[in-house]
């Protein structure tokens, strides 16, 4: 089904025929039009029965058991046109590719695509460039800095099970690097990690609407791995989390350390698509320099959860966006 190179990656190279069974189901499937958002991925589910059976097994059985790497690499999609890489995030260009409605269709594969109103003007597809503004921030628009290693909404108790990330145009020198569960557990023998002693801050890029959450600015007490030892999760985010216990600071150093000589790194290609699972991986994104031409990185994200009906309470409508006041 995928390849398990000595390093852990499971990847799946896609064939011709791959690719020509791809074209076919997205002509299909018109571009994302948010007022309509149930609609079209219901059209992305009733796609997801005319995969190429080795793209569906891949997502399915990923879906299931993860990997031991916690990610899935799909490379040699289809990209179609290529548009110019956007000054920042919100002209919405990612969602009207057919990379974008790849995503779809394999997001509707692995659970339910989910939006988040906090964030990216709560639509399905959010466009990671680097901004000139926002080069030395912590978000998806940074490049001049490292970008933590985190969990994807380390704060939120809706946060996505998959994380989706497309490549329309690659930087060579950005690199996105995972860390797992089990790296982590294997390595860093301290109980602290399992207890709940830390709190978290709400993400930057989730805060600039002036929104007010239900669950205040800061969350938890929550602990860094939860689950069993045979399988554990991980919810961690090296910028945003804090404890006042002195053991369970040194853990957290402790934690970033193992990262920094264990992660995996992930150089995403055009055509690329890197699957994380949320739950079971941490992950984190080197920096690089952007020339701010239309030809820096332009990388498609999108959000998947694996049970949807648990955020029912919290999208109005029973649509696909949670109200940010949940987040």
């Amino acid at each position: 089904m995928t390849d398990s190179p000595a390093n852990g990656h499971a990847i799946l190279q896609l064939t011709a025929q791959d690719r020509h069974q791809l074209v076919a189901l997205t002509s299909a499937l018109e571009p994302h039009e948010p007022r309509y958002a149930e609609e079209y991925c219901r059209t992305a589910r009733d796609a997801v029965g005319d995969l190429p059976q080795r793209v569906k097994r891949a997502l399915a059985d990923f879906a299931r058991w993860s990997s031991p790497s916690g990610t899935l690499l799909l490379r040699g999609l289809p990209v179609g046109d290529v548009p110019g890489t956007p000054s920042d995030n919100t002209q919405h260009i990612g969602e009207r590719t057919r990379l974008a409605r790849i995503q779809a269709i394999f997001g509707e594969t692995l659970g339910n695509l989910v939006a988040y109103e906090a964030e990216g003007d709560g639509r399905l597809f959010q466009d990671m460039v680097p901004a000139r503004a926002a080069a030395h921030r912590q978000t998806s628009l940074g490049s001049r800095a490292e970008l933590e290693v985190h969990t994807e909404q380390a704060f939120s108790a809706l946060r996505p099970d998959f994380l989706m990330l497309g490549c329309i145009r690659g930087d060579p020198d950005a690199r996105t690097f995972t860390l797992t569960a089990r790296q982590i557990a294997r390595h860093v023998d301290e109980p602290v990690l399992w207890k709940p002693l830390w709190t978290t801050g709400v993400d930057e890029s989730f805060r600039l609407g002036g929104h007010t959450f239900l669950d205040g600015d800061v969350r938890g007490p929550i602990p860094v791995l939860h689950g069993t030892p045979e399988d554990p999760f991980v919810v961690f985010d090296q910028d945003l989390m804090t404890s006042t216990d002195k053991a369970a600071r040194r853990a957290f150093r402790s934690v970033v350390e193992i990262y920094q000589r264990e992660r995996r790194q992930h150089v995403l290609a055009a055509g690329d698509l890197l699957v994380i699972d949320n739950r079971r991986a941490l992950h984190g994104r080197s920096s690089f320099s952007p020339r701010f031409d239309g030809s820096d990185r332009f990388i498609i994200r999108c959000f998947v959860t694996a049970d949807l009906g648990r955020s029912r309470y919290a999208r109005p409508g029973d649509g696909r966006t949670i109200g940010a006041r949940f987040s």
